[in-house]
């Protein structure tokens, strides 16, 4: 169990791990590509109201790995706590470190002002004042600026980047923990990776975060996870 969800632990890091090796930043958005829109889709399925949606259907397709509905129902309250406990992890550390994400710090460098004079405002007023300076910026297309106006919190960490590390580790988890080799769990697993990378890269593409926000919300979903599923392991085992 160890072994397995820190190589799935490591295969997201290598996202923040390529970023910092590269050295590579976000400068505004100059560099978007037709590509990015596809990875603005994606991301919305981390966000609120459409995480909600993710989560139903992770849920039922999930349900693949169990052996029948009782067990797929256990399954289901294990993964609602697992969501719930890595976001409220999220919301806790945003809350001590409220570290500004990048697109409010270049707002405010070409503003002459100061991150925190954006963040001195309420969200419906960061809203207004996100929207008012992105509309008027040539290079940011309507929908990243609505984004924007909507995803106008802290940084660090990552709370999408959470999201999606907290599913794919319940996939690889659940696949260990009930043995399930079939094809199946295969896909499941592999699909859920590629959604998992892909979302980490759509938040530094996109200017919501830094690297470091996406490692540290990586671990934090593998250290809840490893304690949640070591935990359901030794049950099983001693019963």
């Amino acid at each position: 169990m160890f072994k397995r969800l820190s190589l799935y632990t490591l295969l997201l890091c290598l996202v923040p791990f390529f970023m910092w090796g590269f050295s590579y930043q976000w400068h505004g958005n100059g560099q978007l590509t037709e590509a990015d829109y596809w990875l603005y889709l994606l991301t919305e399925t981390g966000s609120v109201p459409y995480a909600l949606i993710t989560c139903a259907v992770f849920a039922l397709i999930f349900g693949v790995l169990f052996k029948n509905r009782k067990q797929w129902m256990l399954g289901v309250a294990v993964m609602a706590f697992s969501v719930v406990a890595t976001q409220a992890v999220k919301t806790g550390l945003k809350a001590v470190f409220k570290e500004p994400r990048p697109f409010t710090v270049y707002l405010a460098e070409q503003t002459n002002q100061t991150t925190e004079n954006f963040y001195e405002n309420d969200r419906t007023q960061r809203a207004v004042i996100a929207k008012n300076f992105y509309s008027t910026q040539p290079d940011t297309p309507a929908w990243l600026v609505n984004h924007y106006e909507n995803e106008t919190g802290y940084s660090f960490p990552s709370g999408h980047t959470i999201f999606a590390a907290t599913w794919l580790m319940l996939a690889v988890g659940f696949t260990q923990l009930l043995g399930n080799r079939s094809w199946k769990a295969k896909l499941l697993v592999g699909i859920i990776a590629l959604w998992s990378l892909l979302m980490l890269i759509s938040r530094v593409r996109l200017g919501m975060h830094y690297p470091i926000d996406l490692f540290i919300a990586t671990i934090f979903a593998w250290i809840v996870n490893l304690v949640i599923f070591s935990f359901l392991q030794k049950k099983r085992s001693s019963s």
